[in-house]
């Protein structure tokens, strides 16, 4: 699932999203082929940036929260300003997120050309069909109605 080159396009439409390996806050390994056949929602995030914090729990209670019970959509968190895992943990901490929190994920964000406080859907099959251009809390709704096109 996903490429290195986010231009390499698909049959079925929609930007390949680039591939990605990092650590998560609890240690485990966490791949993009982690997520094949699921909808998967990162949140980029700066780990003491105030807006992040502000709409971590929107991203929570109305995404991570609502399809909970739908093994088919997954939320992550990227902390893009690639601090220690202590800094990671206080960001967890001060949210109460209860999704997966990658580290040192810098790189993966310039893969992504996208930047902190902002909401990524990859569809089933492994392209970026949404991308935020705002803030996250700003971008909620438009990831739901993402998110439910590609249940459908």
């Amino acid at each position: 699932m996903g490429k290195d080159n986010p231009d390499d396009m698909k049959g079925d439409g929609g930007t390949a999203a680039p591939d990605f390996s990092l650590t998560a806050l609890d240690g485990s390994s966490v791949s993009l082929s982690d997520y094949d056949n699921k909808v998967l929602v990162m949140f980029f995030f700066g780990n003491s940036c105030p807006s992040c914090k502000a709409a971590a729990p929107g991203v929570q209670s109305k995404i991570a929260d609502a399809y909970a019970s739908n093994s088919n959509v997954q939320v992550i968190g990227l902390d893009q300003w690639d601090g220690n895992s202590s800094s990671v943990q206080g960001f967890k901490n001060t949210t109460n997120v209860t999704f997966p929190l990658l580290l040192k994920a810098s790189s993966v964000a310039s893969k992504y050309n996208t930047t902190y406080d902002r909401l990524i859907v990859v569809d089933q099959q492994g392209n970026i069909k949404f991308k935020g251009t705002q803030g996250a809390s700003k971008d909620i709704d438009n990831t739901l109605s993402t998110i439910s096109n590609l249940l459908q």
